[in-house]
């Protein structure tokens, strides 16, 4: 009789388990995320740093969709189809604090807000001015702040492979507050879609 049991029972889960391996079969294409078939090829969040062609896979000038289908971003299905931001898919490896700026349906800029992320330079959110000024030397121009007094923007325009786009970095006066880098115009609009 215990033999009978256990065999019953060994087929029970064995049939539950053909079920749920069933069920999730047809799941594995709405995966989105470092896990999914198409999603991000980072282990760690380490190698991401944003530089003026993008942040890891997402890339300026791609088109969201193909983001999206890569586990990168999210879609925002209520986007104003101009201009709009959206943001990391879950799963994705990209930290928090970053958004992508679309324009027309392609990734116009990549901007970082808070958290850890760096540029491929090793700047980041906190460093002085001073700092940024002597990682990039006379590549920097500083302008005024259009809405913090006494604060700076500091931009990098790309080098010839990147021409066209640029880092930029807001300040109050004396540190970096946030970054962000993409395309011209774009990377330079100050009040997010303007």
């Amino acid at each position: 009789m215990n033999k009978q049991r256990t065999i019953g029972l060994l087929a029970v889960i064995a049939l539950l388990g053909s079920l749920g391996s069933a069920c999730s079969k047809g799941d594995e294409k709405a995966v989105k995320g470092r896990n999914g078939p198409n999603g991000a090829a980072h282990d760690t969040v380490s190698d991401l740093s944003l530089n003026e062609d993008g942040l890891g896979q997402i890339q300026i000038g791609m088109n969201l969709e193909d983001a999206v289908n890569m586990g990168l971003l999210n879609e925002n299905p209520t986007m104003n189809p101009r201009c709009e931001f959206v943001y990391p898919a879950v799963g994705a490896g990209i930290p928090e604090g970053v958004s992508a700026m679309v324009v027309r349906g392609k990734i116009a800029r990549i901007d970082v807000d808070t958290g850890t992320v760096t540029t491929e330079d090793g700047a980041k959110i906190g460093d002085t001015e001073d700092r940024i000024k002597s990682i990039y030397g006379n590549d920097v121009t500083v302008e005024p702040h259009k809405l913090i007094d006494g604060g700076h923007y500091m931009t990098v325009l790309g080098d010839s492979a990147s021409a066209g786009n640029a880092l930029v970095f807001e300040t109050e006066g004396q540190h970096v507050a946030r970054f962000r880098a993409g395309r011209l115009p774009e990377v330079k609009w100050v009040a997010g879609c303007s």
